[in-house]
């Protein structure tokens, strides 16, 4: 075989091998297409899938942003006025902040933040406009201390907006802020946060139930464009820190209040029982609230106040007479005369030379027999300085005798601080350290009630 004839072969077999290579991919393309397809139609899917889920996570993401914001805005507001130092009155002769964040003056333009620094308000300042000053947060993390007013915490610090209005008697401050942020200064404040985590919730509900009652009937201090002031008239507010124990309990009952036929009770409480609550019979209720009954009370009987007792001579009583009878020169007895069902005194008899009078009320009672200036023994032995109330209505009266028989004046055997009706707040204590559980601490003091959410009303 010449060498064309051996060329022509290996053309031959090259093309023969070609058409086969030809023929083998001819043969694997549409599977080599099927898995391309496959594959994109895969990554398809997978960005589709993908897409939807990213919109679902940005649905979820800002339908959890509505709520947030829609809280926010449903969440009650509550108007503050804040007393001046020692709860003397509403008037301020000036007003100092230090301000923690960024605060707007009168919704303008001019942005305070006065971190290191002072803001000063007096009453002829010419930030007013029509005798209002507005000073509102940019954040809710902004916190304003109020430098010009004393607390027991010191200088207290605010959350929430303030407007400030010119009088012709000084300037009054009103705190504006969410009912439950509210909460946090209130429960430290009525109630020591090292108590148990039960009885914290237990205040706090009272607390929120007694606040939003006072919210439906703001009349008292409509004219002061507030509905509740800081001072133990209605609750005390930020005269104690914020702490961590309290905020939690008022979160963990979040929006929750007492009511009965779905109506918010009067949720009173008070700092400790003498061994029984009273009913509301001791402000001569017209109608006694049936929640409000009188129920035995010892989980607070190792507490101080538990027993007490005080000294009134004549001169003391005779200070307090005057007041009522000036021309009294002598007194010459006090008669308990009407006690209610949680032996707290109702009604006294005050025999003087110029006349008798009687004293109603529990209120009033208290503060004809001030103790102010003399020292109240308590049953651990140690004494405290009276104040313009008596610790309790709960008391008996002994008298004192000269040694001519003559009388010098009485010693008051009391029990228990406060007005005495709904919850003692050192027998919550007493319940929580037993085991008890918030509900079953407020149905203990209040009856026929239930805890429901304010949304349902």
């Amino acid at each position: 075989m010449n060498w064309k004839q051996k060329l022509k072969w290996k053309i031959f077999i090259i093309c023969l091998a070609l058409i086969g290579i030809w023929i083998i991919w001819e043969a694997n393309k549409p599977q080599k297409e099927k898995k391309e397809r496959e594959w994109l139609e895969e990554s398809m899917k997978q960005e589709n899938e993908y897409a939807v889920v990213k919109k679902e996570i940005s649905s979820i993401a800002e339908k959890t942003k509505n709520i947030e914001t829609r809280e926010r805005e449903e969440d009650p507001l509550i108007s503050v006025l804040l007393m001046n130092d020692h709860y003397k009155g509403y008037f301020h002769e000036k007003v100092v902040f230090q301000f923690i964040g960024t605060y707007r003056v009168n919704d303008s333009e001019t942005v305070t933040d006065q971190k290191d620094n002072t803001f000063v308000i007096e009453k002829d300042s010419s930030c007013f406009q029509n005798g209002i000053l507005k000073i509102e947060p940019e954040e809710d993390t902004c916190r304003a201390v109020l430098l010009s007013v004393n607390r027991n915490c010191g200088n207290p610090s605010y959350r929430g907006s303030f407007t400030i209005y010119q009088t012709p008697d000084g300037l009054r401050i009103v705190n504006t802020l969410p009912l439950e942020e509210y909460l946090y200064g209130v429960v430290p404040s009525e109630m020591p946060a090292s108590y148990g985590a039960e009885a914290l919730k237990a205040q706090a509900v009272c607390a929120r139930t007694y606040a939003w009652v006072q919210m439906q009937d703001s009349s008292l201090l409509q004219e002061a464009g507030a509905q509740v002031d800081d001072s133990v008239s209605y609750q005390v507010y930020q005269n104690s820190n914020e702490s961590k124990a309290s905020n939690d309990a008022v979160d963990a009952t979040k929006g929750q209040i007492l009511c009965q036929n779905h109506q918010p009770v009067n949720a009173y409480y008070f700092s400790t029982s003498h061994g029984k609550t009273s009913t509301d019979e001791v402000w001569e209720a017209s109608v006694p609230a049936s929640y409000l009954q009188s129920v035995e009370c010892t989980y607070d009987q190792e507490e101080p106040w538990y027993t007490w007792k005080v000294f009134l001579s004549c001169s003391h009583l005779l200070t307090q007479i005057q007041k009522e009878i000036p021309q009294a020169k002598q007194l010459n007895g006090i008669t308990i005369l009407d006690t209610g069902d949680g032996d707290a005194v109702l009604r006294l008899l005050v025999d003087t030379d110029a006349g008798t009078r009687e004293v109603i009320n529990e209120y009033d009672i208290r503060s004809f027999l001030s103790p102010e200036g003399l020292s109240i023994e308590r049953q651990d032995g140690s004494f405290v300085k009276g104040g313009q109330l008596l610790p309790s209505a709960y008391f008996t009266l002994e008298e004192g005798k000269n040694e001519d028989g003559s009388l010098n004046g009485y010693m008051i055997h009391g029990g228990g601080y406060g007005h005495g009706v709904g919850m003692s707040q050192n027998g919550a204590k007493g319940m929580a350290e037993e085991g008890y559980s918030y509900e079953e601490i407020l149905k203990y003091f209040y009856k026929e009630v239930m805890i429901a959410p304010l949304d349902s009303l």
